[in-house]
This record gives C-alpha cells, sequence and structure tokens, in this order.
C-alpha cells in the first residue's frame, strides 16, 4: 500500500488514546484523523509524525502514547494460576 495514496482511514473526535490503539492495532499502513491534533500516519502497526510535526512536543507525546498501548495489546495476556 502507497501510504502517499492512501486515505484517511478513521477520524477520532477526541484523543482516547486506548480506543485509537486498538484500531490501531488491527491496521498495517494508513492515515489517522485526532481532532485538535491533526492527521497521523500509520505504518507497519505505528502511529507516526509525519516530518513537519516532528517539532511538535505534544504530538511526539501523543504518538509515544498510543504505541505504547499498541505495545501493551499487543502482548500475550499472562494468566494468574
Amino acid at each position: 500500500m502507497d501510504i502517499k495514496n492512501s486515505m484517511t482511514l478513521r477520524s477520532f473526535k477526541k484523543y482516547q488514546p486506548r480506543q485509537i490503539a486498538k484500531f490501531v492495532k488491527g491496521f498495517f499502513n494508513g492515515r489517522i484523523f485526532i481532532a485538535g491534533l491533526g492527521r497521523l500516519r500509520v505504518i507497519e502497526g505505528k502511529v507516526v509524525a509525519y516530518q513537519h510535526q516532528k517539532s511538535e512536543k505534544s504530538i511526539l507525546i501523543v504518538v509515544s502514547q498510543i504505541n505504547q498501548l499498541v505495545n501493551e495489546l499487543s502482548q500475550p495476556k499472562m494468566s494468574m494460576s
């Protein structure tokens, strides 16, 4: 899939990291839009900021939080038996 020609997969009306992470985990490449933050890319199941956003600390924090949750959701559950 060519990321440059991909359409926005989903728009989120507000920033809810767990909900966004669940969505991102199920998709490999594309774009998402978060109201108040803007468009972000999804590459290989991880959220990535566009080059012009990489100087914005708030965007980098959001990307980091979502990717951390994606990692947590991808880990196998340990049973307590």
